[in-house]
């Protein structure tokens, strides 16, 4: 079948940046690009720091009506169609895969996260538990039948393939971002200006907050003290560990914004900081961090057909 005739639904529970930018890559590959999502960012951020029924309703979003949307679209498709279908609803990769099998259409994992292992480090679960061992084997079916599975580096795909086996096929891109989104005009840094570190978006469980607790601490009892300022833009289970126990020092803590608005934001400091818990690397840290097109091309690489012009 020719290429104009091929058609990629790109989909994602949250309708974040990294979803766009996946679609965008696509689209400059001239394919016709679908993108199927449920929730808004705008949606999702507030309905997650909600305590009532709001965020009741976004888990039955996220793990019921989704998962039926896609494969709903996926059984009235064409059986050339390509799905790219990511790992934040982390049993949709397997529904699709189980039931559009049947058809033919080839369905690509797109692993951010590692389910069981992100619950079972983040505390949720036990690792041994019956919960983790059925959860395992869904992961384990996804990779072994899955026409492919996109892992962000090279140290997340060892540790998911030791633990729950081969892959069918796969590859490994590194994290990017769509730097066309960003202002590259950058303020140059007076040397009488205090240094400004940042750390932006989720502090969780998968996220080591004493490190960053016990780094400012000692920042502010040295001879550098003057020279620094530390600002939190934070949401998630352990921003309120962090609140508290700075309470006493002179840095700003606030919550998270929306994308639009961070890009403008993040212009006001000089080094980003990032924190993740031993188990949290295992389970979602990439090797490396690039701005480029290698993610379609990975994807269209594991399709047989399309090797050529990945290549």
């Amino acid at each position: 079948m020719e290429k104009e005739n091929k058609k990629i639904y790109i989909t994602s529970s949250v309708s974040i940046d990294y979803f766009f930018f996946l679609c965008k890559i696509f689209k400059k590959l001239d394919y016709e690009v679908i993108p199927l999502y449920l929730i808004s960012e705008s949606t999702y951020r507030l309905s997650a720091k909600s305590l009532n029924l709001n965020k009741l309703y976004l888990r039955i979003q996220m793990y019921i009506i989704y998962p039926i949307y896609i494969l709903l679209i996926g059984l009235i498709s064409s059986k050339s169609s390509i799905f790219v279908v990511s790992s934040n609803t982390f049993f949709a990769p397997f529904l699709m895969q189980v039931i559009l099998n049947i058809k033919g259409n080839k369905i690509i994992h797109m692993l951010y996260d590692l389910y069981p292992d992100a619950i079972e480090v983040s505390g949720l679960i036990n690792p041994d538990s019956f919960l983790a061992k059925s959860i395992g084997l869904i992961t384990s079916y996804s990779f072994r039948n899955c026409s492919g599975t996109v892992f962000l580096g090279d140290y997340l795909k060892r540790h998911a393939e030791s633990r729950w086996g081969k892959c069918k096929q796969s590859d490994v891109i590194d994290i990017s971002t769509d730097l066309t989104l960003f202002d590259d005009k950058i303020s140059q840094h007076s040397s009488d200006e205090k240094i400004k570190l940042h750390y932006g978006g989720q502090l969780g469980n998968l996220h080591d907050a004493n490190s960053i607790i016990e780094l400012v601490k000692s920042i502010y009892s040295s001879d550098v003290y003057d020279k620094i300022e530390f600002y939190f833009t934070i949401s998630g289970s352990k921003a309120d560990l962090l609140k508290k126990a700075l309470k006493n020092y002179p840095i700003d803590v606030a919550p998270t914004m929306k994308s639009q608005e961070w890009r403008k934001y993040i212009k006001n400091f000089d080094i980003g900081i990032v924190s993740l818990s031993p188990g949290g690397a295992n389970v979602c840290l990439p090797s490396k961090t690039y701005a480029m097109m290698a993610g379609g091309l990975a994807i269209l690489a594991i399709t047989p057909e399309w090797s050529d012009l990945a290549r």
